[in-house]
């Protein structure tokens, strides 16, 4: 996949509130990059429901316990799926998470 299609990403936590918080500072790191990119947040549960939207899904860390459920479904629509850089999101550093999601849809 080339870096300037169109990036939809989802980070998926437990309910969305974290989640939504890093989402808004990755969707500020691609935008000072210029890149378009759709940035959203939500609950583990309801992935399965909105998959087809994404091309590349990250966990937090506190649901890594779920990454083959949630693998095995992101399978169905070929998304990469990884944790979120554990030093990135302690952080918050919406950059970093960036740089790793471009570096999963060029693999």
């Amino acid at each position: 996949m080339e870096t300037n299609k169109d990036i939809k990403l989802i980070i998926l936590c437990s309910w969305g509130a974290t989640s939504s918080q890093l989402a808004k500072k990755v969707q500020e790191a691609a935008e000072k990059r210029g890149l378009t990119m759709t940035v959203d947040a939500g609950g583990t549960g309801e992935f399965k429901q909105k998959a087809e939207k994404y091309n590349v899904a990250l966990l937090e860390p506190q649901v890594r316990h779920l990454k083959k459920e949630v693998s095995k479904i992101a399978d169905a629509y070929q998304i990469p799926v990884e944790l979120v850089d554990q030093r990135a999101f302690a952080l918050m550093d919406g950059d970093k998470v960036l740089d790793q999601v471009l570096k999963m849809i060029n693999n």
